[in-house]
């Protein structure tokens, strides 16, 4: 069972922190992102359709590796204190159904004018090795309401 996410304030980020996670892409998790967003190209769908492209398989969506790093920001670096504010991807590489990834973050920059941090974040496909997709996310921080002991 997870201890939940992070609780790190906006004062605990120092420049050159890092977290992350490992987790493996699933035929599941491609047909439940393609229920959530809509996005149901044959190329993430139909095997078929993406090794007829020059595939290894199906593709997970490049959307779903960005959904990766919000769950890298809210769970993980800073956690639970945070509002995504933007992200920025390039994807490199695609991703096939079955890898297994590793979604980092480093804190690249914390703007005490503003409370907000910049995370670097990596996806690598430990599958193959290689940089699956690369950006940036920027993170505010959230305050218990005044009085509250949260």
């Amino acid at each position: 069972m997870s201890a939940g996410p992070a609780r790190l304030s906006f004062e605990d980020l120092r420049v050159g922190q890092q977290a992350g996670f490992e987790t493996q892409v699933t035929e599941a998790d491609i047909d439940g992102f393609a229920g959530v967003s809509g996005d149901v190209s044959p190329l993430h769908l139909d095997d078929g359709f993406a090794r007829s492209r020059g595939f290894a398989g199906r593709v997970a969506h490049g959307a779903y590796l960005t959904a990766l790093v919000s769950r890298l920001v809210g769970v993980h670096l800073p956690g639970e204190n945070c509002l995504l504010q933007s992200v920025s991807m390039q994807f490199r590489r695609p991703v096939a159904a079955g890898a297994r990834l590793a979604v980092t973050g480093t804190v690249d920059q914390v703007s005490e004018a503003v409370r907000s941090a910049v995370i670097k974040v990596a996806v690598q496909d430990l599958t193959s090795g290689e940089t699956a997709a690369t950006g940036k996310a920027t993170v505010g921080f959230t305050e218990p309401p005044a009085g509250s002991d949260v």
